[in-house]
C-alpha cells in the first residue's frame, strides 16, 4: 500500500510538528504530505507522528 499524497509539507512545520504560521496548531498521520510504501506499516506512522506532536504540544504549553 502507498500512503496518500497531499497534505502539510514538512517545509511548514517546525522540529515538534508545529506550523510555523500557526503557533500551537500540530500535525501528525495523515494530515502530513508523505508518500511511501508503507504497506501495513502507516497506522504505525501516524500514531509516532502523533506521539512527537503531543510532546511537541506538551513542549510548547511548558507542561
Amino acid at each position: 500500500a502507498i500512503s496518500s499524497a497531499g497534505g502539510i509539507s514538512f517545509d511548514e512545520l517546525d522540529d515538534h510538528f508545529m506550523l510555523r504560521k500557526l503557533p500551537g496548531t500540530f500535525a501528525a498521520g495523515e494530515m502530513l504530505d508523505w508518500e511511501a510504501p508503507t504497506g501495513g506499516y502507516l497506522l504505525q506512522a501516524s500514531f509516532a507522528t502523533g506521539a512527537a506532536a503531543g510532546k511537541g504540544a506538551l513542549k510548547w504549553l511548558n507542561l
